[in-house]
């Protein structure tokens, strides 16, 4: 195996020993040959290779006219006799030159001659042979093994060892480790002032440059591949002695932080403290533009105190569940099931208890059996199955049929049939007559039916020209087949129905029944919907008058274009009548203005004429 030129540059040119280190410095130094005497340090392929013989060469130049006239050339650098020049010039000295420039690119020219042709050799590659590395490592590789140990165990390392624990390992006082603290420390500082230390000084503001304000310590070591190689002397790797060095980060809770990222934390906590929640777009800007890195700030933002990132944003967990729950619902903007609200807010407590909590926080409320929102979205609160129909039969002043109460019921909450007669045959509640439940207690007088809804505030009830009510159905296949269906109570009501009433009537040429059990039911159309070659998806709308089923068919293919004609069309009437037309259709006075409809439709519920006309009313 082959072994590399180990000789220096003072070796080369021995008048390097006897003259001014500031003069050479000065004529040899270069950016990136920081090592202190370089040229008695640094062997001279590494040196060749590093800044060129070039560099050596002109330096040499300078010195052998400023500092060595006296001294012939063979003495300069012994190497020349080896060379073609005529011996008489080497035993000249520079001084007897009259051509000072002349002078400098001979001297240039004749030095490169030998430099030129001696080996270069690149650094070595791998660990523990970085220029971090091998700075560091030199500053107390030869120092005494107390000095070595309190600057790798308290000066140098992130982990401080104690006073009293390093006096005893070496047998001295607290107070002597004390003084060698504050020797190693002014030595530190020293060599990072000086050339012992260029390399290290020069390196740190370019990692506080990285860094940022805050930068996760897993993400630190990545920075470079010098940072993990581990230091003989201190017995710490070269990144945790630069974290120690830098003058303003310091490392907490695995962050390396500064006190511009400690208070951008404080500004934003107290923030999120009074609105609970920041969309993510808009608080990942305050880290960003508050010096973290890009990379950095959605970790950053996430290891916040009393903070979550979720649903794309920034959330104050607060420490008890009721607050948890209220910042979940305000992430998510809408209704939760209760198992997922449990699943968001986390594991580790009791679900019961949990339940209990939310049902008793003003700022939250049920919604539904196991469905909760925010009190301020509003909507109909869930008081439980018995509260909620003690309300219901107490606006209906004490009592009402059983079917009706079901009705309303299912129609806003998710609660079965089954589960509402049961509650309504038990003790909670007095049945005063067959199908009907009542509150205990109350005397009532049977009175005419009022359905929740009248005709006019019923989804998809229009009237025609003559007052008649009719109801538009949107077919499918069941209807096609033959089977009957609900029909609004309120439509019900106007065509002469109500609570437990069997009306004979006819449709087409057929007798049948249109029946009020538990609810509202018309027996099959089918044999109208053949009469007109009905199809599934078709409107067809339908009355009851002076005994029989009438039936009109508007084709679903055949909804024109305009969406105020559409709309005219979805409520029976001619395509080309105006909106007092429309009014009318819905129970309106004919000069009902666009507000007035607009909200009569909302309070209805007519989504499909809502979404035509709003963007032209």
């Amino acid at each position: 195996m082959s072994r590399s030129l180990d000789i220096r540059l003072a070796h080369l040119v021995p008048p390097l020993d006897e003259t001014r280190e500031d003069s050479v410095q000065q004529a040899l130094g270069h950016p990136d040959l920081l090592e202190e005497h370089w040229w008695r340090q640094v062997s001279l392929p590494l040196a060749l290779h590093t800044v060129g013989p070039d560099h050596l060469a002109t330096g040499l130049a300078h010195l052998t006219l400023d500092h060595w006239e006296d001294r012939v050339l063979g003495e300069v650098m012994p190497a020349l006799y080896l060379t073609d020049e005529h011996p008489d010039v080497l035993a000249t000295h520079p001084r007897e030159w009259p051509d000072a420039e002349g002078a400098h690119k001979y001297l240039h020219d004749l030095y490169l001659t030998v430099l030129e042709r001696l080996p270069r050799q690149a650094p070595p590659t791998g660990p523990g042979t970085g220029p971090l590395f091998t700075e560091i490592e030199g500053w107390f590789a030869t120092a005494d093994p107390r000095r070595r140990a309190v600057a790798g165990r308290r000066v140098l390392t992130l982990r401080s060892e104690t006073l009293d624990t390093l006096g005893s390992r070496f047998g001295v006082t607290r107070e002597r480790i004390r003084q060698i603290h504050k020797q190693v420390g002014q030595e530190v500082r020293t060599r990072l002032e000086g050339a012992r230390g260029a390399r290290t000084a020069a390196h740190l503001p370019e990692l506080a440059k990285k860094l940022g304000v805050a930068t996760p310590l897993d993400a630190f070591w990545d920075l470079s591949p010098e940072y993990p190689d581990l230091l003989p002397s201190l017995g710490l790797p070269v990144g945790e002695v630069l974290l120690t060095l830098l003058p303003d980060h310091r490392v907490v809770d695995g962050w390396i932080t500064s006190e511009e990222s400690a208070a951008l934390a404080l500004r934003l906590t107290e923030e999120l403290a009074e609105r609970t929640v920041i969309p993510l777009e808009e608080a990942e800007r305050r880290p960003l533009e508050g010096g973290v890195p890009q990379e950095h700030v959605l970790a950053w933002l996430s290891a916040l105190p009393h903070s979550r990132v979720m649903d794309d944003h920034l959330v104050r967990w607060g420490r008890n569940l009721p607050d948890k729950a209220f910042a979940v619902l305000t992430a998510v903007g809408r209704p939760l099931h209760f198992d997922e609200l449990v699943e968001r807010v986390g594991t580790g407590f009791n679900e019961s208890g949990f339940r209990e909590r939310i049902h008793g926080d003003e700022r939250i409320m049920r919604r539904d059996r196991r469905l909760f929102g925010l009190r301020a979205w509003g909507g109909r609160e869930y008081l439980g199955l018995e509260e909620t129909m003690r309300r219901q039969l107490t606006e209906a002043g004490g009592e009402m049929p059983v079917g009706t109460l079901i009705e309303r019921v299912t129609d806003w909450f998710d609660i079965t049939e089954s589960s509402i007669r049961a509650m309504a045959a038990g003790s909670e509640f007095a049945r005063p007559r067959p199908g009907w439940v009542a509150l205990p207690g109350v005397v009532t007088a049977r009175t005419p039916y009022r359905p929740r809804r009248t005709v006019e505030r019923t989804r998809r009830c229009f009237r025609d020209p003559e007052g008649l009510w009719w109801l538009r159905v949107e077919l499918n296949g069941e209807h096609l087949r033959g089977s009957g269906f609900p029909i609004p109570s309120g439509f019900a009501v106007s065509v002469g129905m109500g609570p437990g009433c069997r009306l004979p009537v006819r449709i087409g040429d057929r007798p049948s029944i249109a029946a009020w059990k538990n609810q509202p039911l018309m027996n099959s159309i089918r044999p109208l919907l053949l009469l007109e070659d009905a199809q599934v998806g078709d409107h067809a709308f339908i009355t009851l008058t002076e005994g029989r089923v009438l039936c009109r068919l508007h084709k679903a293919d055949a909804v024109p274009a305009d969406p105020f004609s559409a709309s005219l069309y979805l409520a029976g009437r001619s395509v080309t009548d105006g909106p007092p037309s429309l009014a009318h259709a819905v129970g309106l006075p004919e000069d009902a203005g666009p507000a007035e409809l607009m909200a009569h439709l909302t309070d209805r519920g007519d989504q499909d004429l809502l979404t035509l006309l709003t963007p032209h009313l």
